[in-house]
């Protein structure tokens, strides 16, 4: 199987569904303005900047970078993931002083490969005279640009103790919130649509939605894509911006099974002309690499149901069945069990399940496989809008499933 570089932002990384407003962390802009008011009164002993974001990231390295130099500080910059990076020298800037007097300002970027336990041999060293200048209150900044860093983390705990600084800089959710699914609602297209307004690019919600479908939620592509919109001329949008996304084959595989059609063919599509988005980012691009992995997806899950529907209509609650099942993972793994037990009943779970062994079984032969078998699949188990409300199903009554 082919991967792509990674581009970021596959929904996979995160998980698709959404945490409610009281649980998520604070939208990276609002937590670089907080980052830009607390330098106007200098630079604090530690900046951390946590999250998966790039394009904030480097947002917010600006703005410290920015206030460093108008200090005179002396800048020395570090990256973990640099093939000249080297243990040694990121521990003398540490353990000395600027050349020429005044104070230093240390960046560690890709922090995590560092800082974190048994991330490398020299991680103990680093970590102990980053904790050691905290405690010393040495003069100068110590600026940790890191994808993941948890708060129970030393180095966080020891620059809350100093005053410091963490920035919270996570990915924006590309899903629009459940209670209301119009695309155009999601965190990135909003985004979007304020970056085109400050870049004097004019672009509707409706095309503002296109872009990140067609793009993804990588914020640093997005940006390029408005560049580009800009230098368009009078060329029309689907001229401009080509379709580069890929898509997560869990994400299709749920929307498959919970008889989402119009998402479900969506998802398909995008698989196979921009392809199968991993875990880290990379993205699958083979037909045969994407068959395997949709096919294994939508196989897992249906497992999960036909054991699922089974327990309930032995009487248990959708939790029990939920552990009869295997379900595991963040809630939102929960959530859509229930929902798919709503949504069929089990000799409808059995039915799809053999149906999907006849696509697998047809992929193993030379003949092979192809979008067309998965979108064959949809329509077939597509469910009226109404089919979904029979919640009676999760106490164990039978539910038809019925299709179009």
């Amino acid at each position: 199987m082919a991967a792509a570089p990674r581009r970021g932002g596959a929904r996979a990384a995160r998980g698709g569904a959404r945490k409610p407003a009281a649980e998520r962390d604070a939208h990276p802009a609002a937590e670089c303005e907080r980052l830009a008011q607390g330098l106007k009164n200098g630079l604090p002993p530690i900046v951390i900047l946590r999250g998966e974001e790039a394009w904030y990231q480097g947002r917010g390295l600006g703005l410290v970078l920015q206030t460093a130099h108008a200090a005179g500080m002396e800048v020395c910059r570090h990256d973990a993931q640099d093939p000249d990076y080297e243990p040694r020298r990121l521990l003398d800037d540490l353990a000395t002083g600027a050349l020429f007097g005044g104070a230093r300002c240390v960046v560690l970027q890709s922090a995590e490969r560092v800082v974190v336990e048994r991330a490398s041999k020299a991680s103990p060293a680093v970590r102990e005279a980053m904790l050691a200048r905290l405690a010393a209150r040495a003069e100068g900044t110590l600026v940790l640009v890191a994808d993941k860093l948890t708060s129970t983390h030393a180095l966080v705990k020891a620059a809350v103790e100093a005053g410091g600084l963490i920035i919270g800089c996570r990915r924006l959710w590309d899903s629009p919130p459940p209670w209301n699914p119009d695309p155009r609602l999601a965190e990135v297209v909003q985004w979007l649509s304020a970056r085109a307004r400050e870049r004097e690019v004019r672009l509707t919600p409706d095309q503002a939605a296109y872009v990140v479908a067609a793009t993804g939620n990588d914020l640093a592509a997005l940006d390029e894509q408005l560049q580009r919109l800009r230098a368009g001329g009078g060329a029309s949008l689907h001229e401009v911006v080509g379709w580069e996304s890929g898509a997560s084959p869990y994400d299709v595989a749920e929307h498959m099974l919970l008889g989402r059609a119009p998402r479900a063919l969506a998802g398909i599509e995008t698989l196979f002309r921009g392809g199968a988005a991993q875990r880290d980012g990379s993205r699958v691009l083979d037909s045969a690499g994407i068959t395997m992995q949709l096919a294994g997806a939508l196989s897992a899950k249906l497992r999960e149901s036909v054991v699922g529907a089974r327990a309930i209509a032995g009487g248990v609650d959708p939790g029990q069945a939920a552990a009869a099942a295997g379900v595991q993972g963040p809630p939102q793994a929960l959530t859509a069990f229930r929902q798919r037990m709503i949504a069929r009943d089990l000799d409808t779970w059995t039915r799809m399940l053999h149906e999907l062994a006849v696509v697998e079984r047809r992929a193993r032969t030379s003949a092979g496989t192809d979008a067309t078998e998965f979108a064959h699949l949809a329509l077939r188990w597509r469910l009226e809008a109404n089919a979904g409300g029979a919640s009676a199903n999760a106490g164990g009554q039978r539910n038809t499933g019925r299709r179009r």
